[in-house]
């Protein structure tokens, strides 16, 4: 009798951790997305006014980044430096493709940027990092509509799942 109540309260545990993680999640694509609108600024002023080699400019950015995406900047740097003519849109797929934890949306905006630096002259990359910018921000604007609700239905939902199936078992 004992171990049908453990395997339910496992099943609720794991439910509930479920929707938690779901709702971190989301906190988490948020936050990416903040930091790489604060990237693309960073990289937009250094572009304008310094006009910084695009090895430097990922560095710069790396150095004022935090977690996944310091280190995806980083490496693009040291891609780039390690390749005679510098091509941003395949030294960012290589980077994309040894860190594959990343979320989709964030995925394909760091492709667009790759595709966009290196490739056309001062104005199409600046154009480029503006068409990353309204992205972030629509897609901020997105996760962040209704976000207390939708957390607070992750949770419960996970909780409400696990409980459900915890009654079908006992």
């Amino acid at each position: 009798m004992s171990t049908k109540w453990i395997g339910a309260v496992c099943i609720v545990l794991g439910c509930g951790i479920w929707g938690f993680l779901a709702a971190a999640n989301h906190n988490m694509r948020i936050q990416l997305l903040r930091q790489l609108i604060s990237a693309v600024d960073l990289m937009e002023c250094e572009l304008q006014y310094r006009r910084t080699p695009l090895p430097q400019l990922f560095r710069k950015a790396a150095e004022e980044s935090k977690g996944k995406l310091r280190h995806i900047f980083w490496m693009l740097s040291q891609e780039l430096d390690a390749q005679i003519s510098p091509n941003a849109d395949r030294c960012m797929a290589t980077v994309l493709a040894r860190c594959g934890d990343l979320p989709r949306n964030i995925i394909q905006l760091l492709e667009n940027m790759g595709s966009t630096m290196g490739r056309f002259d001062l104005e199409g990359q600046l154009l480029g990092l503006e068409f990353v910018r309204n992205s972030c921000n629509e897609q901020l604007k997105e996760l962040m509509q209704n976000k207390d609700a939708r957390l607070r239905g992750y949770q419960t939902l996970g909780l409400c799942a696990g409980a459900a199936i915890a009654i079908l078992f006992v």
